[in-house]
């Protein structure tokens, strides 16, 4: 992975003008916040270690099913990028995806400012010519949808709760409900660019006005709806199995709004993975319907450490085969 993110190191600043030390900067501040995140949790658990003693009850099948629809989203992960690739006319064989999917998301869980996706893009075009301008409509585009989808599923359960448990959160609404509106604009009405620049802005630009003629594609536009959707309810499932395995479970509205919003918080990418960013969502949201400290971080860190071990057993084999493919 770092191998191709070197040998593009010069074309990619040629083409959205990113100097070196400014990524250096924000790949050390992305790497501070985790330092300092898993340091407060480590001091949390040992200074609070007799509220996790629930922590040696855990259910194994019901963790090991979280674990199968975590894997299910690296799947479905390989269909989106299909469909997405196919429309910029590329094909690739179905283990050269696979393999490609599991070395995006290892690098996004390790490297800060989603360094898996860039690694990817280079490969794409240095191995298949897949321009950066294409890439940036697919990444781009694919945060619009899933921000849309997950806006949408935290709105089904804020209405759940305020009709039949009288939880209302007028803050929290606001602003998921001007969140959907937004991506929904964005996804079904976006407006042509067709200014000329150059540098960050131009690439911008041309991705935006990629992303437009990509959305008159209708049929496609529903394909990956739907697929960001069996993501989004995998992923809420595998929240629920989790918080049933420690012994406390949640209403699956509340679970639902956990889910939805720290997909929303992981696609903030100063962080490797969105780690402290993703996770101050999942552990603060479920402490709003009832669930004490202790037990909301240790389900976060047992989804975790679920998604951790997927990413390795499969991003390590996957990077194997696609530095074999790249050689050739």
């Amino acid at each position: 992975m770092a191998r191709f993110l070197n040998k593009g190191k010069d074309q990619n600043e040629a083409e959205t003008g990113g100097p070196y030390w400014g990524r250096l900067a924000r790949a050390a501040m992305g790497y501070a916040i985790v330092v300092a995140f898993l340091g407060l949790s480590a001091y949390y658990v040992y200074a609070n270690r007799q509220d996790f003693a629930f922590v040696a009850s855990i259910s194994l099948l019901e963790t090991l099913a979280a674990g199968f629809l975590i894997l299910a989203c690296y799947i479905i992960n390989a269909y989106q990028m299909d469909a997405l690739l196919k429309h910029f006319g590329l094909s690739l064989h179905y283990l050269e995806l696979m393999a490609l999917t599991a070395v995006m998301l290892l690098g996004n869980l390790i490297m800060p400012m989603r360094g898996g996706s860039g690694a990817l893009a280079v490969y794409l075009k240095r191995v298949h010519g897949l321009d950066f301008q294409a890439f940036a409509a697919i990444y781009g585009g694919t945060a619009v949808l899933v921000a849309l989808i997950n806006a949408a599923l935290a709105i089904v359960a804020l209405t759940i709760l305020a009709l039949f448990h009288g939880f209302i959160h007028p803050g929290l609404s606001v602003i998921v409900i001007a969140l959907f509106v937004f991506c929904l604009y964005l996804s079904l009405f976006p407006p042509p660019i067709r200014r000329e620049t150059s540098g960050l802005l131009g690439l911008v630009l041309r991705a935006g006005h990629s992303w437009h003629l990509l959305t008159r594609d209708r049929r496609l536009l529903f394909s990956l709806a739907c697929s960001l959707l069996i993501i989004a309810c995998a992923l809420t499932g595998s929240f629920y199995l989790i918080y049933e395995a420690l012994g406390m479970p949640l209403s699956p509205s509340a679970v639902l709004i956990t889910s939805s919003l720290g997909n929303v918080a992981n696609l903030i990418p100063i962080t490797p993975g969105s780690l402290g960013i993703f996770d101050a969502v999942v552990i603060q949201v479920p402490q709003m319907f009832g669930l004490d400290p202790a037990r909301s971080l240790a389900a976060t860190l047992v989804f975790r450490v679920l998604s951790f071990f997927w990413a390795f057993a499969l991003g390590i084999p996957g990077l194997v085969y696609v530095m074999r493919l790249g050689r050739t």
